[in-house]
């Protein structure tokens, strides 16, 4: 693991690093693209400028110093109107085909109520008369268009440029066709020329904007703006001047070209070589290498080896195969030898619950026949012989809770042949759980422990013993009550019963602390034992489990023939 961690230290700053200089160099080709591209379009937008601001210069001469248009804008008589605009339109024709971006020239003058054009080749009637309407409509919109500048306006779904000079009625315009301006060898193959407005609204090339799905650049203050998406660049320049804006959209440059190439598939490479010797290091060393020490860890006994290709590998294989072996032979000894101790000690703890009871029967008896009375002598014995026949039983051997309140009945029938107030014993049992077994005396001493404790003087004993089924999430539990009408326990026995003792050698309480500890030992800490007070007197609780395995192994789960 340190000679991979090693490596990876290694490796992955280099391929890192290497990664970081190629999006680097990426990213920094892009700023240059972007300003090349920035540059040839501001050239672009310079030459466009030059050549409106002639145009401009031109129609400005025209209007403000040429003497036919002065005389046009006062009132002369029809023959002069006529000269005057005669003249200024020889100027135009000779305009027209001198400036290579001029697509026609207008001269208007409501005072002498003159109108006169003159178009490039190429436009139908139709669409003259259309721009002649726009243009009349124009000149009413301000008296004063020398403080407009260069405007664009649509005619027929087709922008054009307009530049209107003049004042007080009188007009002179140039019209400027945004397909007819001519391309230089500024622009690169690929890339498209879009006009718009510094919204970034299109005025031209509206089907490729639409088509690419375009978000163009908006002008803030003159400066050059820049949109891109998926596949191109756009940047924009403003139009001086004007209200319009130049606008490049170019495509993107591929990474995959040229020495982009080379860098990406280098690092492709050394990644792809990196995740190899990852692959074969696994292979060969890290993975045989955790499937051993998983094996150590399960235990791994001779039917889970395997074959190593590393010759240290078998040897620890090996080794560890032979300890494992020798380990759960060890194992199964001890394990013989628990069960035998536990078979001793539940013996030991089932004798010492029998000579309490049996001492009590013989004192009974002694009193019976000090009375004489030999018919409760005969039925005393018999009950007594049905007692020890269910005690003699294999103490580990667990019982039916039915076969348990028997005999519990048999030992109150005892009680009553032994005492004048015999008690009483009320029992309650889920049908659901007659068939559940449980260790022999469980609740015969309780009942005992009763009968010996919460006896009152010339009142009657009542004894209610009631078990029930109880459902949870991590299974099925036997709860089981004994209670009587006693004066209760004691607050310090109380307390000494629900602590527990930790020794089953003990002269007060000898029943309850065997039946404490034989109830560990074959349940461990899913069995519970309670005490606890109520008005009526004391409550002993017993909550066991069902279908669960008993504490102890297998040879103990099966002779307990529990369901």
């Amino acid at each position: 693991m340190n000679v991979l961690r090693s490596l990876l230290l290694i490796t992955f700053p280099l391929i890192g690093m290497l990664l970081v200089y190629n999006f680097y160099s990426y990213h920094e080709f892009n700023d240059k693209f972007i300003e090349s591209n920035q540059q040839s379009l501001s050239l672009y937008a310079q030459n466009m400028h030059n050549d409106l601001n002639a145009l401009d210069t031109f129609l400005f001469n025209v209007t403000v110093n040429d003497y036919n248009f002065r005389t046009l804008n006062s009132s002369v008589n029809s023959l002069q109107a006529h000269i005057a605009s005669h003249e200024i339109m020889i100027q135009f024709k000779t305009a027209l085909n001198s400036y290579q971006n001029v697509d026609a020239f207008f001269i208007y003058s409501t005072v002498n109520d003159v109108y006169r054009d003159i178009f490039a080749s190429g436009y139908s009637y139709e669409t003259k008369e259309n721009i002649r309407q726009k243009l009349r409509d124009l000149t009413y919109t301000y008296d004063n268009y020398y403080q407009t500048g260069w405007i664009s306006l649509e005619v027929n779904e087709k922008y054009y440029l307009f530049r209107l000079l003049g004042k007080d009625g009188t007009y002179a315009a140039v019209m400027v066709d945004f397909d007819h301006i001519q391309m230089n060898e500024l622009v690169q193959k690929g890339t498209e020329v879009i006009y718009a407005d510094k919204a970034g609204i299109p005025l031209t090339n509206k089907a490729f904007v639409a088509k690419q799905k375009l978000s163009l650049p908006s002008q803030v203050q003159d400066r050059y703006a820049i949109e891109k998406n998926d596949k191109y660049i756009a940047v924009g320049a403003p139009i001086q001047n004007s209200d319009l804006q130049l606008i490049f959209t170019v495509p993107k440059p591929s990474v995959f070209k040229g020495s982009f190439a080379v860098l990406f598939s280098l690092s492709l490479f050394t990644v792809a070589l990196v995740l190899i010797s990852l692959f074969f290091l696994n292979r060969s060393l890290l993975s045989p290498w955790q499937r051993l020490v998983n094996n150590i860890g399960k235990g791994s006994g001779q039917e889970q080896k395997e074959e190593y290709r590393i010759e240290e590998f078998k040897q620890v294989d090996a080794a560890f195969t032979q300890m494992s072996n020798e380990i759960n032979q060890l194992k199964i000894v001890a394990y013989e030898h628990e069960i035998e101790r536990q078979k001793a000690e539940l013996q030991h703890l089932h004798l010492q619950i029998r000579p309490h009871f049996f001492l009590n029967c013989l004192k009974s008896l002694y009193g019976m026949a000090e009375q004489q009375s030999y018919k409760r002598i005969q039925h005393m014995i018999l009950a007594i012989s049905n007692h020890l026949r269910y005690n003699f039983k294999d103490n580990l051997q667990l019982v039916s809770l039915q076969q348990e309140v028997e005999h519990v009945q048999n030992y109150i029938h005892i009680q009553h042949i032994a005492h004048h107030i015999p008690p009483v014993c009320e029992i309650s049992i889920d049908n659901a759980l007659k068939g559940f077994t449980i260790p022999p005396l469980s609740i015969q001493a309780f009942v005992e422990n009763c009968v010996k404790y919460a006896t009152k003087p010339n009142e009657q004993l009542h004894i209610r013993i009631k078990a029930i089924l109880l459902e949870s999430d991590d299974g099925d539990y036997a709860d089981i009550t004994i209670q009587d009408n006693g004066e209760g326990f004691e607050p310090t026995i109380l307390n000494e019963l629900n602590c527990g003792d930790n020794t089953i050698y003990t002269d007060i309480h000898i029943g309850i602390s065997n039946v404490r500890h034989r109830l560990s030992m074959l349940y461990g800490e899913r069995a519970m034992l309670a005490f606890f007070n109520t008005q009526e007197g004391a409550v002993a609780e017993i909550i066991l489990p069902i279908n669960s395995r008993i504490k102890g192994g297998e040879e103990n789960n099966e002779r307990s023939g529990r369901g």
